[in-house]
């Protein structure tokens, strides 16, 4: 799991010249120390590819520092050969995770915002790649908010670099500029053509995850519906379980991502396998017993669904290994990866956007969404006349059912429950919701006077 070092107060931590910052090239990279990062001063209008491609890089670090953590807290998690995961909710202020997620989301902030301003800086000399460019860090400082309102609450909004100590915004603050950022980047990025590099099409997508979480679900259908429905047949749901497993290997084709990361980089701190399915004796996460004996079985009731395709892309004959992120080695998984180490991580897919679009429309007007989603992940699905016809009840359960399934080992769960206020689905909360805020740093907290979630 990334780490990064320690600063020695959150002043430090904003400021570039306190920061490290990685840029990337073809064919090397060059890792400045604190102590000999560029100051933003000295930063020109040649510096904003290498910034652009470090901001890319620094998101790999971002996103999978979190990764498994959501899936964890959920309880799809357990412990691994050689581990112990007890009370997999619990957390408190002086936790080293809790800190590194909160700094972690800082420094990708920090980094996105150095390339704002230095776009900004160009005033009308900036040219429509370079507004690109900043289009892409608005993005990323939208999806960095998100990562981190859903977690803490309310946090600090930075949107410049500074040495000014910033005190917590209210959430709602938080949920603001995340829209804003999002509505802003949407005027400058381009359309999809890769999915490696954030699209029109890949803010769309967060866009309706935001809209859907803040309940808006007239603009969450909107914007899901239109990578649906997208024109150009760039996107795709997979219809097998090899083209379900083949989305998460190296250099993956599939029509189904929307946005990922390529993770081709610094793929020796980004292992999924390694956390999941390693070829050593002991790896940190196995599934949950109980979810790997239910989480693919047949359904009976309230609907007949038999036959769920990923099961097979998910998990194998061995109830400590999951094979959803290939580890190389035929036979113990579906699809191979040719660089099992380099998995995507993958941000956005089309089948979140069914499952967001059928969520917005409720069960009378998404049993059509939802049915045309389940006819690509069963053998036997239900029909939308059969869907219609669930409770209000019924059919959030199996939504929720849907989305725990798909979205597997993906970061989704702990927030699906938390979001839908399903806390009777986490067996080991037993009353404490208070867990359902991650607590402030301690350590940030002492430093610059925060006030702490309740509970802590």
């Amino acid at each position: 799991m990334y780490k990064y070092k320690m600063m020695k107060n959150l002043k430090r931590l904003m400021i570039l010249s306190c920061l490290s910052i990685t840029l990337w090239s073809c064919s090397k990279q060059l890792d400045l120390s604190p102590q000999n990062a560029i100051p933003v001063s000295s930063l020109g209008v040649n510096d904003i590819p290498q910034l652009r491609t470090g901001l890319y890089a620094t998101m790999e670090d971002v996103l999978f520092n979190f990764w498994f953590d959501f899936d964890k807290r959920g309880e799809n998690l357990t412990g691994g050969p050689g581990y112990n995961v007890v009370d997999p909710v619990s957390m408190n202020a002086s936790d080293a995770d809790i800190t590194s997620y909160w700094r972690g989301c800082y420094k990708g902030i920090n980094t996105a915002n150095i390339l704002i301003q230095n776009v900004n800086n160009l005033g009308a000399g900036a040219t429509t790649t370079q507004l690109s460019y900043k289009g892409e860090a608005l993005y990323f400082r939208a999806l960095i908010y998100y990562d981190l309102v859903i977690r803490y609450g309310g946090v600090p909004i930075l949107l410049k670099s500074s040495t000014d100590a910033v005190q917590r915004s209210s959430e709602a603050q938080v949920w603001a500029q995340i829209k804003s950022d999002l509505i802003a980047a949407r005027s400058l990025v381009s359309a999809f053509s890769n999915n490696l590099y954030v699209s029109d099409q890949a803010v769309k997508a967060l866009m309706a995850r935001v809209y859907l979480a803040t309940g808006d679900n007239a603009n969450a259908i909107t914007y899901a519906d239109s990578l649906i429905n997208y024109s150009s047949g760039k996107f795709a749901l997979s219809t097998d379980s090899m083209s379900y497993s083949s989305m998460f290997t190296a250099g993956t084709t599939s029509k189904e991502i929307i946005f990922a990361l390529a993770n081709n980089s610094t793929a020796s701190t980004h292992s999924f396998l390694s956390q999941v399915n390693d070829t050593k004796a002991t790896w940190p996460y196995s599934p949950a017993m109980l979810t790997y004996k239910n989480l693919y079985s047949d359904a009976s009731a309230p609907l007949i669904k038999t036959g769920d395709k990923r099961k097979a892309a998910v998990f194998s004959v061995d109830p400590t290994r999951i094979i959803k992120f290939p580890n190389g080695k035929t036979g113990q998984q579906l699809a191979v990866s040719s660089t099992p180490i380099a998995t995507p991580i993958i941000i956005s897919r089309l089948a979140e956007m069914y499952l967001i679009k059928a969520e917005a429309q409720g069960a009378s007007a998404g049993s059509v969404t939802l049915a045309s989603y389940l006819t690509n992940r069963y053998k036997l699905a239900p029909t939308a006349a059969s869907i219609a016809a669930l409770t209000a009840s019924q059919y959030q359960d199996m939504i929720l059912n849907e989305s725990r399934r798909e979205f597997f080992g993906e970061g989704h769960w702990w927030y699906d429950i938390k979001r839908t206020g399903r806390t009777d689905l986490l067996t080991t909360l037993n009353g404490r919701t208070y867990l359902l805020y991650y607590p402030i740093p301690q350590t940030e907290k002492d430093l610059a006077g925060y006030t702490q979630n309740p509970g802590y």
